[in-house]
């Protein structure tokens, strides 16, 4: 009982109108910096397009540097407590946050190990835990994905080491996109390559810098045997994505239909 009583008039004697003006400040000016860097990072990312994975991946690592500068020159710089007060305070902190938090203190623990060995940073086109979408926020808790209906999915840190990850684009800005069709056996499937791939290439989403493959298999549904026609290309942007598919499944059809490729 007097321990406590000694160590609660110890952290009394150590705060003062002035400590914690001084602390508010550093806070204020901590935040205003994040702002700044945020809005002059947004505005590279709209003169630098090609350069936009990189400009999105150094905020978090910003925030996580300021923030962890600010708490410790607050205590160390401004607070400046006793040794055994800091020893005796944080073992009491330790023991409450482990029994009151141990999945948010997982989750914790995982956004750290994420920034430090990432199997996916921001801006990236991953799978996680069963949603599809681009990292446009990683935090040290959780991960935030906007998929391609417009939904902003909240997924914890602690989930996307638990399960496995599927990373589009492994943080290069272009993306390797697959689209299949379904073919009539009969047909002429040099005929069919030849169209499909230059479609591909007149697409202006294309990324034509890599290649584009064009791959025939076969296949038995509804009872009858079908062509498979597989293309793999790279589209420019991940964001490009699903209109990349869309304008390359319009070309390829229309591409078949004029070259009468069904038969009449």
């Amino acid at each position: 009982m007097e321990d406590s009583r000694n160590a609660l008039q110890a952290i009394l004697a150590m705060i003062s109108l002035e400590k914690i003006l001084a602390v508010f400040i550093i806070c204020a000016v901590a935040w205003l910096f994040l702002v700044f860097a945020q809005f002059s990072l947004a505005k590279l990312t709209l003169k630098l397009p090609k350069h936009r994975l990189l400009l999105n991946r150094l905020y978090p690592f910003i925030r996580l540097f300021t923030w962890g500068g600010v708490i410790m020159y607050a205590i160390i710089g401004i607070l400046n407590p006793h040794e055994n007060l800091v020893l005796a305070v944080i073992g009491s902190i330790s023991i409450v946050i482990g029994l009151a938090t141990q999945e948010p203190a997982k989750n914790l623990i995982a956004g750290f190990i994420i920034m430090l060995n990432p199997p996916y940073r921001v801006g990236d086109m991953v799978t996680l835990a069963g949603h599809y979408g681009e990292v446009i926020k990683l935090e040290w808790s959780v991960t935030w994905l906007r998929t391609f209906d417009d939904n902003t999915v909240m997924v914890p840190n602690a989930e996307a080491l638990k399960t496995a990850v599927s990373n589009s684009n492994s943080g290069a800005l272009d993306e390797m996109v697959v689209i299949n069709f379904c073919l009539p056996i009969h047909i002429d499937h040099q005929t069919a390559i030849a169209l499909a791939k230059e479609a591909t290439q007149c697409s202006p989403y294309t990324f034509l810098n890599k290649p584009i493959k064009v791959m025939i298999s076969s296949d038995f549904r509804f009872g009858e045997h079908l062509l498979l026609l597989t293309i793999k290309a790279y589209v420019m942007d991940v964001r490009l994505e699903r209109k990349f598919s869309s304008d390359i499944n319009i070309r390829v059809l229309n591409a078949f239909k004029q070259a009468r490729l069904y038969g009449e």
